[in-house]
């Protein structure tokens, strides 16, 4: 019997749009660092989770800083990555994919959790700004329990939520992350293909559906 469902966030609940990296520039400005470092820095970000192994298996705040300052030539502080966490948590949220009232008829029958591959902190402001944190019991970040799709940090999140792989769904917008770590430990998953393009990964899995549209999920859960 499934009890508990795992949401991805970014790209699943909440859109991550191109503009909002704008607000990356207010930060960099603050601190007197070069406001065109601001692209720079975002795919940056991207590179760093890329180059996490499984051995490493965390993604935390002093990894990213260290990174920046290596790439990109720079002599950044700690605050950049405060200043980052805060701007997201604040100013990410215009677009909402998943509708209020799935999420609340899904949390009337499951758990809800969300499992995220950026820092735990911002993403939980981000639910909290947009008024769904009364729906998800945690947000689960990977400087704590290290990234997806690895085994190790899925199993991490399981043993907290004190269900096993069979009682659970995960349900994001990566096949090479959310359906991938479903694989990894025997988990049912379900793609977000919101834009027709998340299932055209070569990536060959097993044991997952694809959805269009989140209000799909009442229809299936």
């Amino acid at each position: 019997m499934i009890k508990c469902l795992i949401f991805d966030l970014d790209n699943t609940i909440i859109l991550d749009e191109e503009e909002d990296i704008n607000t990356y520039k207010t930060v960099l400005k603050n601190l007197n660092y070069d406001v065109e470092d601001y692209h720079k820095i975002y795919d940056a970000v991207d590179e760093y989770e890329i180059s996490v192994t499984e051995e490493e298996l965390y993604f935390t705040k002093q990894g990213l800083l260290d990174y920046l300052n290596k790439h990109l030539n720079r002599n950044y502080n700690i605050e950049l990555i405060n200043g980052l966490c805060d701007v997201i948590g604040k100013y990410w949220i215009r677009k909402i994919l998943l509708d209020e009232e799935t999420v609340k008829y899904l949390s009337s029958k499951y758990k809800l959790y969300i499992y995220t591959n950026f820092f735990g902190d911002a993403q939980y402001e981000r639910i909290k700004n947009i008024g769904y944190d009364k729906y998800f019991e945690k947000v689960f970040g990977p400087e704590e329990y290290g990234l997806k799709p690895y085994k190790k940090s899925i199993e991490k999140v399981l043993n907290e939520i004190g269900c096993i792989a069979s009682e659970c769904i995960m349900i994001g917008d990566s096949k090479d992350k959310e359906i991938l770590a479903a694989s990894n430990i025997g988990m049912k998953a379900i793609l977000f293909d919101y834009n027709g393009k998340r299932d055209k990964s070569n990536l060959k899995l097993n044991n997952y559906n694809v959805i269009k549209n989140l209000r799909e999920l009442k229809d299936i859960l």
